[in-house]
């Protein structure tokens, strides 16, 4: 959300009148941002969107960053993803939304992505997603910016051969 503020002057300058009220973002333009920020297909490219696994209990911040997430060595990396050691992208289909009415729902779903266990496995405490210029799918990557970052109610044990199955959606709401 957002809002506008407007100041009127006078042909000399002095106020007139000043206002300011919020906005509603519609549903075509929250379309737009989702699909403008995270498809990688279409009318739009972005870098990314790249999804890793932690391996620490995080404690999510407005924040937050790749460097505080990864340089703080918060991630999972005994995984593959279609057989190489990268965090797995996550392709985006158009955003849909639930109406045109002022109080709508906008929202993008990423396919299914699988991660492979590996070596001796390990604890999986939650996923992040990162994305735009500089990211990368290497594991251990502090490149990119950090967009969303979660835990799972409890840490999940892991071992060598399980598959872990992840999609990922986002919603942005008026």
């Amino acid at each position: 959300h957002g809002h506008y503020h407007v100041v009127c002057r006078d042909k000399n300058g002095n106020l007139k009148w000043e206002e300011e009220f919020p906005n509603l973002v519609v549903a075509g333009g929250k379309q737009l941002l989702l699909d403008t920020l995270l498809r990688t297909s279409g009318t739009y490219t972005t870098v990314g969107p790249f999804l890793g696994l932690t391996n620490a209990t995080l404690t999510p911040a407005a924040t937050d960053t790749m460097t505080t997430l990864v340089g703080g060595g918060k991630e999972f990396t005994n995984y593959t993803v279609g057989g190489s050691a990268v965090r797995g992208t996550a392709a985006f289909a158009a955003a849909t939304s639930t109406g045109l009415t002022p109080s709508n729902v906008t929202s993008s779903t990423a396919t299914a992505i699988t991660y492979t266990i590996t070596g001796g496995g390990g604890t999986v405490y939650g996923c992040f997603l990162v994305l735009g210029t500089g990211a990368v799918s290497t594991q251990s990557s502090t490149a990119g910016t950090l967009y969303s970052e979660g835990n799972f109610s409890t840490a999940k044990v892991t071992t060598a051969g399980d598959t872990v199955s992840v999609t990922y959606s986002t919603t942005a709401t008026s």
